[in-house]
C-alpha cells in the first residue's frame, strides 16, 4: 500500500505583525502575524529542518530518495535536493530530485513520489516542500505570505 508514514514541519521562530506592515504602507490594520526567515535561513535550510523532524523516528537507510519542491530555491543550477539529503544524513546515492518554479511544485513532487513507489521504482521517498516567498511591496501577498517547510 502506498501512503504517508511520517510527517514533519519547520516554521521560523521570527514573526512580523501584519498590522506593522499595514501601518508602514498606510493600509487598514490587518490582524495576525507571519513567520519570516532569519538572515541565515532560506528554503533549503528550512527543508533540512522539516526533513530531520519527519525522520526523527524512522531509519534513514530505508529511504531511496528525496524530492524537494519550492518556488524559492536559492540555486538556479545547483541541485537543492542533494544538499538537503546530505544535510539530513541520508545514505549516499539516494535519488534526489528538484521540483521548482511552479506554485504546484509540492503537489507535483508528492504525486511523482506516490507514482514512483506505486510503480516499484522506489521503496520509500521523502518529499519536502519549502518556501520563503517575498510579496511585492504594498500587495496583499506582502501581508499574507509567510515562510516555512513541510515534509512527508
Amino acid at each position: 500500500m502506498v501512503g504517508i508514514i511520517s510527517w514533519g514541519a519547520y516554521i521560523p521562530i521570527y514573526r512580523l505583525r501584519r498590522k506593522d506592515i499595514a501601518k508602514v504602507w498606510g493600509l487598514p490594520d490587518v490582524p495576525g502575524e507571519k513567520a519570516v526567515t532569519n538572515f541565515d535561513e532560506d528554503s533549503i535550510t528550512m527543508a533540512v529542518e522539516a526533513a530531520v523532524n519527519c525522520l526523527s523516528d524512522l531509519d534513514r537507510h530505508q529511504l531511496s530518495g528525496l524530492f524537494f519542491a519550492s518556488t524559492t530555491s536559492p540555486y538556479r543550477e545547483k541541485q537543492a535536493a542533494a544538499i538537503i539529503a546530505s544535510a539530513a544524513d541520508l545514505p549516499g546515492g539516494v535519488r534526489a530530485e528538484d521540483f521548482t518554479n511552479s506554485l504546484r511544485s509540492g503537489t507535483i513532487a508528492l504525486s511523482s513520489a506516490l507514482d514512483a513507489i506505486h510503480a516499484g521504482s522506489s521503496a520509500n521517498l521523502l518529499v519536502v516542500a519549502s518556501d520563503s516567498r517575498l510579496g511585492k511591496a504594498r500587495s496583499r501577498f506582502e501581508l499574507e505570505l509567510g515562510d516555512g517547510a513541510a515534509a512527508v
